[in-house]
């Protein structure tokens, strides 16, 4: 395929709108979105209350402390699994 001079691309008019209508509908989503980001910089940092911190802090504390115990069991299992090992040898 060669592209020179005296090539022709010959396009209808639906494609035609097709084209202006993506390039219409990009710029109007670049723009929106620039919009959105000045407005989001705006905008002061949200604030946390102490409750909040409290009920998230306490949830963080008990997954631990659950996790903590399903660990000592695995281990106590653990040690059993051991123990029955040596003395099938």
């Amino acid at each position: 395929m060669k592209l020179n001079e005296q090539t022709e691309v010959t396009l209808d008019i639906k494609t035609i709108s097709t084209i202006v209508g993506f390039a219409i509908a990009l710029a109007s989503m670049y723009f929106a979105l620039k919009s959105d980001i000045a407005t989001a910089m705006e905008k002061p940092d949200p604030v946390i209350s102490r409750q909040e911190y409290d009920l998230k802090d306490n949830a963080i504390r008990s997954e631990i402390k659950t996790n903590r115990d399903l660990i000592e069991k695995n281990f106590e299992k653990l040690e059993t699994i051991e123990q029955r090992l040596y003395e099938i040898r």
